[in-house]
């Protein structure tokens, strides 16, 4: 009987340092909540970036508060959708580093549930996407500025048409006389 307890608490064991390798080394930032949204884990990633310790990180809201606050009403309306209907959370939102910059992060979050359905925990990760954002700005920004050029030499073209069709017109009548 020993052997078998023995045995069974040296493959949870093995399981614990696996998953803590995993969170470890993904380069996201890893972070769990109980049923109700309260922080209860962040990997050291997420100490890296924030300069927050698990120990001031845990809680309902810190998070919210390391948002960008063009983002933050947006983050709590669509966190408390997942938590109050179980549904997979996701957002793209702007977290400050403990440097005070700003960088854009992919937020996502699945429930883990009860054997009764009822939401046991979350795991959430952050992926940075903050090259990929600046990206999508640029490109954003360039197709604007493409756009005012078109729509500037279609007015140029449109004025261009009308004076060469005034010029034939008065070339005609020098003819015609």
């Amino acid at each position: 009987m020993s052997t078998t307890v023995s045995t069974e608490q040296s493959l949870r064991q093995q399981g614990e340092e696996q998953f803590r390798f995993l969170v470890e080394f993904i380069p996201q930032l890893v972070w769990f909540t109980d049923a109700t949204g309260f922080h209860t884990y962040f990997n050291q990633r997420w100490t890296d970036f924030t300069g927050y310790t698990l120990a001031d990180s845990v809680g309902p809201d810190m998070w919210n508060n390391l948002l960008h606050p063009d983002d933050q009403q947006r983050a709590r309306q669509i966190w408390g959708h997942s938590l109050a209907t179980g549904e997979f959370y996701e957002i793209e939102y702007r977290f400050k580093s403990k440097n005070g910059g700003y960088r854009w992060f992919l937020g996502q979050a699945q429930p883990q549930f009860n054997e009764d359905g009822s939401i046991k925990q979350w795991f959430g990760t952050c992926t940075d996407i903050h090259e990929q954002k600046e990206t999508e700005f640029a490109l954003r920004r360039r197709e604007q500025e493409l756009e005012r050029a078109y729509a500037d030499l279609e007015v140029k073209v449109t004025f261009r048409n009308l004076e060469l069709e005034r010029e034939v017109h008065a070339l005609r009548q020098q003819l015609g006389k």
